[in-house]
């Protein structure tokens, strides 16, 4: 932490405070920042047993969460860090699964529902479809299927919290073990959640341990997982267990940025007074259709830069909402450009495609370790010799061209007790290994790359220059044709304004707001384009240039 840096009233108020808590924190706000502050005065009063849970929704994140507590030395061994699945496999399913399913005589592997079985998929709901998914109230219903499942030796992936609200139920030594092991669980994104990830976290937090959930119901994109903003908002409002903590600056971005993304949800609010030639949030139409817009941004970007003193493209965002304006931006950016879309791996995200996609990361990026590797996927405990073996494995993989990643990579894996039998995760390796665009997504970023992503793989990120594309009325809101088409209908209005509001904040300094004059549709046919309902909302004329 940097000496000169100091805290805000609020943010100062968050971390003193020292029992369960909800922080809910806008973007820019230095939540992360607050939440690592807390973390490390807690390891000070640990025992040499003890640690603390932190989690957070994407291996990356939760990953960064750890290394920053790490700093200076702290000692984290004890804690643990990481996604609320791998929580909830490595500490309460494999270890005690087996007091209430009985001991299993093999190796429990974690199974997602596409690689099932037709056998197994017919005695359970279609989980590959978005918008189904479990509830801990669905666990009696299945339970016998989850048992066969354990039997054979897998548990089904979208399962596991649910069966792992069931075992810390069920089995006094699980929690036994969660007390003794554990002092608090900090919970980061809680908008996100889903109902049984909230389950869980109320159920860790009746167990003793203190409880902080820090979110920004705003920034809830997710739905479609069963993630539910409400969640966040019944702790916030539980005012016996937790105390609640707003902390609504936005550190990150201009003042004429902040006044644009507040007035999307409140036309009325207080503004910060800013000059009417000091605002970085503009307009910027094009004429013709989004072919246009994808043609002429090169060049648009290239004055831009130099007009703005931006000193790297890599700071410069094209932000989309459909994977579709991608494939645009592919064909017609003569500017370097890194693509961010998903690739075979992360479409199947298995345990074992993630580990895959790890040990790529690895492989292109020098600068990182074979220790993140062992922390995020050794799930038993190896002798020193063990641990040397596997280490020099993964460094070896270096000196392997591309070719031989396959064969390497499923020796490593065994080493970590995975079993690549089904070929799914195989398959989708050789594809991306045989594909440029994909191997991209593993190498590091590098300066002098324009960063093309969907709205939803902007969160959490930051760039000094943010280009919103896709702003058409029917596209972004997307708008349901009743039969008239002066109706308007919005299916999901509020989570599509969220994922705006997401866009427009990960600009630091600049953000612009990009149609045109017309618009090619679903049938590829060329249509007069109108604006985003977006851009006329009440309390933001004014506001952009």
């Amino acid at each position: 932490m940097p000496t000169k840096f100091t805290y805000s009233d609020a943010q100062k108020a968050a971390i003193d405070c020292a029992g369960s808590m909800v922080i809910t924190a806008c973007p820019g706000s230095g939540k992360t920042t607050v939440m690592v502050e807390k973390i490390r005065q807690e390891f000070d009063s640990l025992k040499p047993h003890q640690g603390i849970i932190g989690i957070s929704f994407t291996i990356k994140s939760s990953k960064e969460l750890g290394d920053k507590c790490k700093k200076n030395g702290a000692n984290t061994r004890a804690s643990f860090f990481g996604t609320i699945d791998n929580f909830c496999l490595a500490e309460i399913i494999f270890p005690f699964l087996g007091r209430i399913y009985g001991v299993s005589k093999q190796e429990i592997s974690c199974v997602q529902f596409s690689q099932l079985k037709d056998e197994y998929k017919a005695h359970l709901p279609d989980l590959s479809k978005s918008n189904i998914n479990l509830s801990t109230n669905d666990y009696d219903y299945y339970e016998s299927e989850f048992m066969e499942h354990y039997r054979q030796g897998f548990v089904l992936l979208e399962a596991v919290t649910i069966i792992a609200c069931k075992v810390l139920e069920k089995s006094e030594a699980c929690r036994r073990y969660i007390k003794a092991k554990y002092r608090s669980v900090y919970i980061d994104e809680y908008q996100d959640t889903s109902e049984p990830q909230h389950a869980l976290f109320c159920a860790l937090h009746s167990l003793g341990l203190k409880a902080v959930a820090v979110g920004d119901t705003q920034q809830s994109i997710f739905a479609f997982r069963g993630s539910d903003p409400r969640h966040l908002l019944a702790l916030a409002e539980d005012v016996v267990n937790f105390v609640h903590h707003i902390i609504d600056i936005n550190h990150r971005s201009h003042p004429s940025i902040i006044n644009y993304s507040k007035r999307l949800y409140s036309p009325q609010c207080q503004l910060i007074p800013v000059a009417a030639n000091d605002i970085h949030v503009y307009h910027r139409s094009f004429d013709g259709t989004q072919e246009a817009v994808a043609s002429g941004l090169s060049n648009w970007i290239e004055k831009s830069v130099r007009t703005l003193k931006i000193e790297d493209l890599s700071e410069v965002a094209v932000l989309v909402r459909w994977n579709g304006s991608i494939d645009r931006l592919q064909r017609h950016l003569t500017l370097p450009a890194r693509f961010y879309r998903d690739d075979s791996l992360s479409k199947i995200a298995s345990p074992l495609g993630r580990f895959f996609s790890a040990l790529l990361t690895f492989y292109f990026d020098e600068r990182k370790l074979a220790e993140q590797l062992l922390d995020d996927f050794l799930r038993s405990k190896r002798t020193p010799a063990g641990l040397r073996a596997i280490r020099s494995s993964i460094h070896g993989l270096r000196n392997f061209e591309l070719k031989k990643l396959p064969d390497e990579f499923i020796k490593i894996a065994a080493l970590f007790d995975f079993s690549a039998d089904d070929k799914i995760e195989v398959d989708a390796l050789l594809q991306i290994i045989s594909s440029p665009e994909d191997i991209l997504h593993y190498k590091a970023v590098q300066s002098g790359e324009i960063q093309v992503m969907t709205l939803h793989k902007s969160k959490g990120l930051e760039f000094d220059l943010v280009i919103h594309l896709d702003l058409y009325d029917w596209v972004f809101p997307t708008r349901t044709y009743t039969g008239n088409f002066n109706e308007e209908v919005f299916t999901d209005w509020d989570q599509d304004l969220n994922l705006h509001f997401v866009g427009i904040t990960r600009a630091k300094k600049w953000c612009v707001l990009i149609t045109s004059t017309q618009r090619i549709n679903s049938e590829d046919n060329v249509k007069k384009a109108s604006p985003s309902q977006f851009l006329s909302l009440p309390g933001i004329k004014g506001l952009y240039r």
